[in-house]
């Protein structure tokens, strides 16, 4: 029976799926054509990982349905082995694992940047009053200080329960606030209310440049809060699991600089990014804007891991991931 939620779009039931044991699941697939495995070690990694999860990674080796052109149903194609799909669910784990990794690296590095820049312009407490940080709306800025010290008084952070019971300050510096602040909080408040000089100077030390070469507004704030936005997003998709390595969703693209054409060109950094402009889908372009970041912060450090991983898994498609063939001649990956 269709049930309507918005008014307007006609929505279906869910349909019934009664469930079934591991063992009647394992069975299922085995015998709607996946080898390579036996029913015992099918059902062990069915009850590891969930039915429902691991179906994501095996859904591209189904069959097209004769019904629906975009659709995939059993059985698997001819001659799918289980471990193509094992092995692109523990990639994706560990590529889920080295984003994050390169986030908090970022994250770290935003915190302390922030913290040093408004202690700088608005004193060691600024943020305890509206005009530290000026680009907050009155009910935005009311938001941030509740939220600032519900997250102070519930941090078990060692130096924050120290500075408790030591300071009759309501709140702290700006160099202890930051550690109880989540991502979205650092960026929503702290990086929002900064002044438009900090977001300048913060895309500046990160390479983010627009084309005007007056070095009071060359870093290009534009890009660089869609850049954390991004950042954002793919932090809670990593966070909760979420299937990444062949994500085709636009919220985890970051915008990319414009290309340039003429006498300076070849000096433009938004070159570089030209093989990223088509409408190619998955996490290639972020995993590059982040290599691109973690590179002003840190080297090759990154750069190296990611690159170690995808050595490590020849048989994963990177043009699956948005890749071009070449990636890794790139300016950008080279």
């Amino acid at each position: 029976m269709a049930n309507s939620h918005d008014g307007n779009a006609q929505v279906l039931s869910y349909p019934q799926h009664p469930p079934k044991d591991f063992s009647d699941l394992a069975a299922t697939l085995i015998r709607n054509g996946l080898g390579g495995v036996d029913a015992e070690t099918l059902e062990r990694h069915l009850e590891q990982v969930g039915y429902f999860r691991l179906k994501g990674y095996w859904y591209q080796f189904l069959s097209p349905s004769s019904s629906c052109n975009h659709k995939h149903v059993l059985p698997f194609r001819e001659g799918t082995q289980f471990q193509q799909i094992w092995c692109r669910y523990i990639f994706d784990q560990e590529l889920r694992t080295l984003v994050f990794d390169g986030i908090i690296t970022f994250e770290i590095y935003l915190k302390s940047f922030l913290a040093h820049e408004l202690s700088l312009f608005g004193g060691e407490f600024g943020y305890t009053k509206p005009e530290g940080l000026p680009e907050l709306s009155f009910d935005d800025y009311l938001a941030c200080i509740n939220s600032l010290r519900a997250s102070f008084t519930k941090s078990n952070l060692p130096y924050l329960k120290h500075f408790k019971r030591t300071y009759k300050d309501p709140l702290p510096p700006y160099w202890m606030i930051v550690g109880c602040l989540s991502y979205g909080t650092l960026k929503g408040y702290f990086y929002q209310g900064s002044p438009d000089s900090v977001k300048r100077k913060l895309a500046a030390k990160l390479h983010i440049f627009n084309p005007n070469t007056n070095p009071a507004v060359h870093g290009d704030i534009k890009i660089l809060s869609n850049w954390l936005e991004t950042i954002r997003q793919v932090r809670n998709m990593v966070a909760h699991h979420d299937r990444f390595w062949n994500e085709t969703s636009t919220r985890i693209v970051p915008k990319l600089p414009k290309h340039r054409s003429g006498l300076h060109a070849n000096e433009w950094w938004g070159n570089d990014w030209d093989a990223f402009r088509t409408d190619s889908t998955g996490p290639a372009a972020f995993l590059t804007m982040e290599n691109y970041l973690l590179q002003q912060i840190d080297g090759s450090a990154w750069k190296n891991k990611f690159i170690s991983l995808m050595n490590r898994y020849p048989e994963i498609p990177a043009t699956e991931m948005g890749f071009p063939e070449d990636w890794r001649s790139l300016a950008l990956w080279s």
